[in-house]
């Protein structure tokens, strides 16, 4: 019966991106609080080193206040007087009434120095630039004289020790987060590597080994909480397999007989004679169809019954294929071969491997207009053997769904074999996709490395 091409799936909702690494959301959430902590920390310390510097330049200017106005008041008896070698740089004595008595500041600090000459209670105020910190203390002296001493502060210096003190924590911070970074990287990596390892043998003993468990006794950690639920996983895939297993066998067995009984009956029919061309043709057809099926039936046993150790040790080379599929293309097209580059040994069995390439060079004769090519290429993990025709090639509409069963690459066709083929080359490893090529189908059939 004619296969209908069936339209791709509608994909429902938006496209996903990939999974994130586990250990690299680990590692980026680690490093992102750090740095935000370091930042946070940064921030403090400037905050305290400011507070501390200003308390510190307060204290100063009040030492030098004090010890000025000591010495005015020792000094003058009468009236205001100032030893001019006794004054300090950055110190001005004002009179009553705001004329410099003795002493001087610096020019960027002067006009603020003579405002605060008529202050009349302690002041503090900054320069131009905050590069000076001036003090106002009013005072009198014994003799009753009035007077204002005005201190200035260069800020610079606890200005630099800011700086450096910024630029020390940021350094800090630099090495305090390439630290947590390489930590968190290490002990995700210890922490993870069982768990990867865990779910790589799991799968890999699900697909070819039933029997192992990881046995890790009672869950009294993590670890063995997951490796008792992996046992507990794997046991169901087992009893699901062999079920499965069981099933398929059962059925092929029960299919067997009454397809041997159809294409014996069609074959003794051709050899009595059929006089009637239409009759002879409709009976070679049965015996075709019979005999397909019968090898689809045998297929199927063999992904059933369980391989033996000897059997899964079995290897071949792509040279020990050509034989059989170029037999399998028949004599309706031409079969270039160009797998003469492939030396590299298949870990499979060659009927096995054979079972799951005929099928592609069945549907690339069926659709081919002259010509089915065979390229082999060996890469560092795996076998790829490409067959390819020249014929119309796969309708865009289902290349999505290519290997489901009875799906065909164009309208008209059985498409037969292609979801058995792709099942048998998994099942010792492989696997069959479609490639991207102008003219023609394409399909490669990766195969496991001895």
């Amino acid at each position: 019966m004619e296969t209908v091409a069936r339209p791709a799936a509608r994909r429902l909702g938006p496209r996903t991106l990939g999974p994130r690494s586990f250990r690299g959301t680990i590692v980026l959430t680690t490093v992102g609080l750090m740095t935000a902590s370091m930042v946070v920390v940064g921030f403090f310390i400037q905050l305290v080193l400011g507070r501390a510097a200003h308390n510190d330049i307060d204290e100063v200017l009040h030492q030098r206040a004090d010890t000025t106005v000591a010495v005015v008041q020792d000094a003058s008896t009468k009236t205001l007087d100032v030893p001019e070698d006794s004054l300090e740089p950055g110190v001005v004595v004002y009179d009553a009434q705001g004329d410099v008595v003795a002493g001087s500041v610096g020019d960027a600090a002067r006009e603020l120095a003579n405002h605060l000459a008529a202050a009349d209670r302690e002041r503090t105020t900054d320069g131009p630039g905050e590069v000076v910190r001036l003090l106002a203390v009013p005072f009198d002296t014994p003799s009753g004289a009035h007077g204002v001493v005005v201190v200035s502060q260069d800020t610079t210096p606890y200005e630099r020790s800011q700086r450096y003190a910024l630029y020390a924590t940021g350094v800090l911070a630099a090495l305090v987060i390439a630290a947590t970074a390489l930590i968190a990287l290490r002990v995700t990596r210890q922490a993870l590597q069982p768990v990867t390892r865990m779910a790589q043998f799991a799968a890999n003993w699900s697909e070819h080994d039933l029997t192992h468990r990881f046995g890790l006794g009672p869950p009294t950690n993590e670890l063995a909480a997951l490796g008792e639920t992996l046992d507990h996983l794997l046991d169901r895939v087992a009893s699901a397999i062999l079920a499965e297993q069981r099933l398929t066998a059962e059925l092929a067995h029960e299919l067997r007989t009454p397809l041997t009984s159809i294409q014996g009956a069609a074959d003794l029919a051709l050899m009595r004679g059929v006089v009637d061309p239409a009759v002879r043709q409709d009976l070679e057809q049965i015996s075709a169809s019979a005999r397909e099926m019968s090898g689809v039936i045998t297929t199927l046993l063999d992904l059933a019954r369980d391989e033996t150790s000897s059997a899964r040790r079995r290897t071949c080379t792509v040279a020990d294929l050509v034989p059989a599929l170029v037999a399998a293309a028949g004599s309706t097209v031409r079969v270039q071969d160009d797998t003469q580059d492939s030396t590299a040994s298949i870990a499979a069995p060659r009927d096995l491997v054979v079972r799951a390439v005929v099928p592609l060079i069945d549907n690339a004769v069926q659709h081919a207009r002259g010509q089915v090519t065979l390229t082999a290429v060996d890469r560092p993990d795996t076998v790829e053997l490409t067959v390819a025709d020249d014929g119309p090639g796969v309708a865009d509409e289902v290349r999505d769904v290519i290997f489901e069963p009875g799906v065909t690459y164009r309208d008209g066709g059985a498409g037969l074999g292609l979801g058995i083929a792709r099942r048998v080359a998994r099942s010792f490893g492989g696997e069959i996709t479609l490639a991207q090529r102008p003219g023609g189908a394409c399909f490669v059939v990766s195969m496991p490395r001895r």
